[in-house]
């Protein structure tokens, strides 16, 4: 079992989870926002949908495809077809050998630039689109709606990776 791509796969899952759990919101509440929060429920899903297609476009050599904006908030359509595609497109960056490759990156907070394994460039991926949706979960949570579950556990019972003995 490839870890990394297994990784790849519960973030798409859960993003999908996420997504439909949202579909239920009113305009209002999508446009919610708690402080320590990125933004409102539509300016991060926005967000975390722009940035797994950069991740992928970074890692399959391809450009990357102008993002959607914030504001106006898009659609949960038109976000849930970027998500399709940067979850599509992670999975297969993470399924390729990459060998040694390396990934730079620039930075403000630190500022600079780095070097790093693309490995650890699909964990920022998937660690970026965790705690995104974990804020998303939070903000749902203080509108009273039940957000889903999105751990570990529920990923492996749902992909079939749990064996009775």
């Amino acid at each position: 079992m490839d870890l990394i791509v297994e990784f790849l796969r519960h973030n798409t899952m859960m993003n999908r989870r996420l997504l439909e759990a949202c579909r239920s919101l009113s305009t209002e509440e999508l446009g919610t926002s708690l402080p320590g929060t990125y933004g409102s429920i539509a300016a991060t899903l926005v967000h975390v949908a722009d940035a797994q297609v950069g991740y992928a476009a970074r890692l399959l050599d391809t450009p990357r495809p102008e993002g959607l904006a914030e504001q106006p908030f898009p659609g949960l359509d038109a976000v849930s077809e970027l998500f399709e595609r940067g979850n599509r497109e992670l999975e297969l960056a993470a399924q390729r050998d990459h060998g040694d490759r390396e990934v730079v990156v620039t930075g403000d907070d630190p500022p600079g630039r780095w070097r790093m394994p693309v490995a650890l460039f699909l964990l920022q991926a998937v660690n970026h689109a965790t705690e995104h949706r974990s804020q998303i979960a939070t903000t749902l949570t203080h509108l009273g709606v039940q957000p889903p579950e999105m751990d570990g556990w529920t990923y492996f019972f749902d992909a079939g990776l749990m064996i009775p003995v």
